[in-house]
């Protein structure tokens, strides 16, 4: 559990203020992961991102994993607990993991299709000019195509 005095003093500054810089971070190095993850919110929450472009959604999503694996360690400790919440923080976590097996996916699908766009071009290039022309001109008109259907 976080120690609040000890994140309190981080997040104020005071336990770093007197400490030589070699060892500004010994306070926080035996912290584990939770109090960590919290300790990063709070910076990050502090570093706002000015776009979409700007945010990691994929380490988000990492971090959201690492939270959700705290929560359900917690509470599968706690004898309390009822079980309906453990199944329901179970499934948070089942979820997550499907949305990072999912990015990872996404992320592979990507770069494959990058790698059969520089093998077609470079293929392309060994053609005469008229097919090339007839390519390109297909392309675009698909691109104006799948263009305007994203816009609906």
């Amino acid at each position: 559990m976080l120690d609040r005095e000890k994140y309190d003093q981080v997040i104020s500054g005071d336990a770093f203020s007197s400490a030589p810089e070699s060892t500004i971070f010994e306070d926080i190095k035996d912290w584990d992961v939770e109090e960590l993850l919290e300790l990063r919110a709070s910076i990050d929450a502090l570093l706002p991102a000015s776009n979409l472009s700007e945010m990691n959604l994929e380490g988000e999503l990492v971090r959201q994993y690492y939270r959700v694996v705290a929560l359900q360690t917690r509470t599968l400790a706690d004898e309390r607990t009822p079980a309906n919440q453990l199944a329901q923080v179970s499934n948070v976590v089942a979820s997550t993991l499907q949305q990072l097996v999912k990015m990872q996916m996404d992320v592979r699908r990507d770069e494959q299709l990058k790698l059969i766009e520089v093998a077609l071009l470079e293929a392309i290039q060994d053609l005469p000019q008229e097919a090339k022309d007839s390519f390109f001109a297909r392309y675009e008109k698909i691109a104006e195509r799948v263009g305007a259907m994203g816009k609906a």
